[in-house]
């Protein structure tokens, strides 16, 4: 175990908190001021070339926040992201509804099986949704919200060398890409894609499925390391 702790988690730590809780803000709600200021001036070079690969979308997106009013991108995201995500269309239907349960539910919805099962792992960590009794557990961001959470956990049982923390951490994280992501995100992402939403979240999708689909292989891997222990 203490092989496994010390040579799997540590380097990608950092990198993979960053992404999820970028994503995580990027579809809890419209984009703020203060969070474009913060992608604007505070990642490194090298973390928006990981960023950006093959994503014009999101290429577009942080060449834009270099020279355009910051005010002005915050207004445009805004009306993107209500249209996209909470607004019903021409069609009367909302473009690409941020909740599982619409995704894996016959009749599309909200409250499903994903929300009680979520509740459950919740409680096992000491966590309560604070919102639940007027919003679904199983929105995109309170998913990455509990991923965030749960990489910190896994963290700090690694850095304490408590082995019982650190493989419900992997187990978890394991649980939730295999139990949930996969049921669901790439429909998701793909009513994104087919929307007439912006470049920006446009990105956001495909960044959020590409880089779901690697850090589940990492994740799986480290996963059949515990297995064989």
């Amino acid at each position: 175990m203490e092989k496994v702790m010390k040579q799997s988690y540590c380097s990608s730590y950092i990198e993979r908190a960053t992404i999820y809780s970028l994503l995580k803000v990027g579809f809890e709600g419209p984009i703020t001021i203060d969070s474009l200021k913060l992608w604007k001036d505070s990642f490194s070079p090298e973390f928006i070339e990981v960023l950006l690969d093959q994503n014009e979308y999101l290429a577009d997106f942080f060449e834009d926040i270099k020279t355009t009013n910051l005010e002005t991108i915050e207004k445009r995201e805004r009306a993107a992201y209500l249209a996209t995500f909470n607004l019903l269309n021409q069609e009367g239907k909302v473009p690409a509804p941020p909740w599982e349960s619409v995704y894996v539910t016959q009749d599309q919805t909200l409250f499903g099986k994903p929300v009680f099962q979520l509740r459950t792992q919740f409680d096992h960590f000491g966590l309560s949704f604070i919102d639940k009794n007027s919003n679904p557990e199983d929105h995109i961001a309170v998913e990455l919200e509990f991923m965030c959470y749960l990489i910190d956990y896994t963290w700090e049982a690694y850095i304490s060398g408590d082995e019982s923390a650190y493989t419900k951490g992997i187990y978890t994280q394991y649980w939730l890409h295999k139990e949930h992501f996969q049921h669901w995100i790439h429909s998701f992402t793909n009513h994104i894609r087919l929307s007439e939403t912006s470049r920006f979240y446009k990105g956001l999708a495909e960044l959020l499925r590409v880089f779901l689909s690697e850090d589940f292989e990492y994740i799986n891997l480290l996963k059949e390391e515990l297995d064989h222990e």
